[in-house]
């Protein structure tokens, strides 16, 4: 059964690359572009790898009051919370995140949820597609 991963990040184009190379692996994957878009496929798809930006839309389900600088992360705790109803994705799925959010508080909240590996954007490209590959495939 191939593995699943979820890209959520409102940049369509920076992960683009990561879906060329994923294709080659028959690795499946889907695209959110918001938080309400992430819940909707975390409700109806297992998957085996989320790789998250922190700066993203939150959308209705996370809260419009909450800024696009923390969605990515209040998405992330509410996953890990249990907080989002009806989840087919487990709570404890492996989480890589990719940002250009640089908060010095980041990697102690990335850590506190678990989040196998944080990358700042730019990321070199071949180091970031051989971890996601790595952690999609087992």
């Amino acid at each position: 059964m191939p593995r699943r991963i979820l890209f959520v990040d409102d940049e369509d184009w920076s992960v683009e690359p990561y879906f060329d190379k994923l294709r080659d692996h028959q690795v499946e994957f889907d695209l959110a572009l918001d938080g309400d878009q992430a819940i909707k496929f975390l409700q109806e798809k297992s998957y085996d790898l989320l790789v998250v930006d922190i700066m993203l839309p939150p959308g209705e389900t996370i809260g419009p009051n909450i800024e696009p600088r923390k969605a990515g992360e209040v998405f992330l705790r509410n996953h890990r919370t249990g907080e989002i109803p009806r989840l087919k994705t487990s709570s404890q799925v492996s989480v890589v995140v990719v940002t250009a959010v640089t908060d010095h508080k980041l990697p102690e909240t990335m850590k506190e949820l678990e989040v196998k590996e944080v990358f700042q954007k730019p990321a070199p490209f071949d180091l970031v597609t051989d971890r996601i590959l790595a952690w999609a495939q087992g």
